[in-house]
């Protein structure tokens, strides 16, 4: 238990305060106590230990409601309605673009310099793996939009 509220601690002095071995017996025998269903021969404060450790041991446990899963996605489902989707679509349009105008400014020179540091066969193994991954990370998207499109109007 918490003691720090009847100690004073001058500035500089440690954190924790100073172990008192009786308190802790007291607390035990209350959290005994409480357990066992017998509170004979506790003093006041082991008393209120065991009034404390029952409180905690009876508090009312709650599961979340049947629907919650259920509100949680519509809440999300609408909050992707607003501003948020609008800009973070103008937001990958705008990379892509910025993208494509480097790839066309610098696409050569950064081309030739991996071409010269691995060597041509090497850059385009690369180059058809980074293909390969782009590929497959466009079909994954597609199948996940035409996915959504099913989950979002469902068959009558």
């Amino acid at each position: 238990m918490n003691t720090r509220d009847k100690h004073f601690f001058p500035e500089g002095a440690p954190l924790d305060p100073p172990f008192d071995a009786d308190e802790w017996e007291r607390q035990e025998r209350g959290h005994r106590a409480a357990r066992q269903s017998a509170d004979a021969g506790l003093d006041a404060i082991a008393r209120d230990y065991e009034r404390l450790a029952r409180a905690v041991r009876s508090r009312p446990r709650s599961a979340p409601p049947a629907d919650f899963a259920v509100r949680v996605a519509r809440e999300a489902a609408a909050r992707e309605t607003g501003i948020e989707r609008w800009l973070s679509r103008w937001l990958a349009i705008t990379l892509v673009l910025v993208l494509g105008a480097v790839c066309v400014r610098y696409g050569a020179s950064i081309w030739a310099m991996f071409q010269q540091a691995l060597g041509s066969e090497a850059s385009g193994w690369i180059l058809a793996g980074l293909g390969c991954a782009g590929l497959s990370w466009a079909c994954a998207r597609v199948h996940a939009f035409t996915g959504q499109i099913h989950h979002a109007r469902p068959a009558s």
